[in-house]
């Protein structure tokens, strides 16, 4: 396909997230993506695709209105199967949209669920403001703050990744991949840091127009510094999009973090899904 025919292919994916346009974008480049279906306007309104390299094919299907959806699924599942077929590639399945039948489909194939929730999208018609009087100092992350960073994430998360039965410390584990992660993200200028004299309060991580991480330790919870910390991610991102969308997006689990988004001006925008087919050790 042409890279001019790609770029409304390339909106729809993007609201799935920044790593998928990427992805897909890579893709289009070495024609590896199968555009199985898209429509700009009428029932069914957004893109089926499959984009793939020599690891990996991740569909990715982002709609944005789904009103005629029994063809549309036919379609879906017909697309997948050949792929199922291979003995070894990583097969993966995104998902973005209200209607929560391609959901069922994909998982019908026999695809497990390793993430699912909702999108928010921030209410620009209600901006909130910056508590100037907070004692936080701010700074970005530099290596040296590497464990620091460790605990906090692990610590932050430690509930819900129980809950759902992941990994509770994947940062303590991998910390030379989480270093590189921050590394990238802070080149970006993505990563802010808040300290209390010595001690890591609370950070975040944006990326693009998404909000990837706002954590706050637990030790520091429930005394409004996590509110300080989207607000300031907030204005940050405005600042470097001026007028742009803002995105972020939340486990189906983590029912306290809805409900604090929504109190700061985010409004739910969709449901998404991510999927990936279990195969033997290659």
């Amino acid at each position: 396909m042409e890279q001019e025919n790609s770029k409304p292919i390339l909106q729809l994916v993007s609201l799935i997230s920044t790593g998928a346009e990427d992805f897909v974008r890579e893709a289009f480049a070495k024609q590896k993506v199968t555009v199985v279906y898209h429509e700009e306007s009428g029932d069914n309104q957004g893109v089926f695709c499959l984009a793939e390299d020599d690891d990996c094919v991740i569909a990715y299907a982002a709609f944005i209105r789904t009103d005629g959806i029994g063809s549309l699924l036919k379609m879906i599942e017909d697309s997948i199967k050949p792929y199922i077929a291979e003995e070894c590639r990583e097969l993966c399945c995104n998902v973005y949209g209200g209607n929560k039948e391609i959901i069922e489909c994909i998982r019908s194939l026999g695809f497990t669920s390793d993430m699912e929730g909702y999108q928010f999208k921030y209410d620009l018609s209600s901006p909130g403001s910056l508590d100037e009087t907070s004692v936080l100092w701010e700074q970005g992350f530099t290596p040296d703050m590497l464990e620091p960073f460790i605990v906090l994430f692990d610590g932050a998360y430690h509930q819900l990744l129980q809950d759902n039965g992941w990994e509770t410390d994947r940062y303590q584990k991998n910390p030379e991949h989480f270093l590189r992660a921050l590394t990238r993200y802070e080149s970006a200028g993505g990563v802010r840091s808040f300290w209390l004299q010595s001690q890591l309060v609370g950070a975040y991580i944006s990326e693009g127009q998404y909000i990837r991480d706002v954590v706050v330790a637990p030790e520091f919870q429930n005394r409004g510094f996590g509110r300080i910390l989207l607000q300031s991610c907030v204005n940050r991102m405005s600042s470097l999009l001026p007028g742009g969308p803002i995105y972020l997006r939340v486990a189906a689990s983590n029912q306290g973090a809805k409900r604090f988004y929504e109190r700061n001006h985010f409004v739910e925008c969709c449901y998404f899904a991510e999927h990936t087919y279990p195969r033997p050790d290659c």
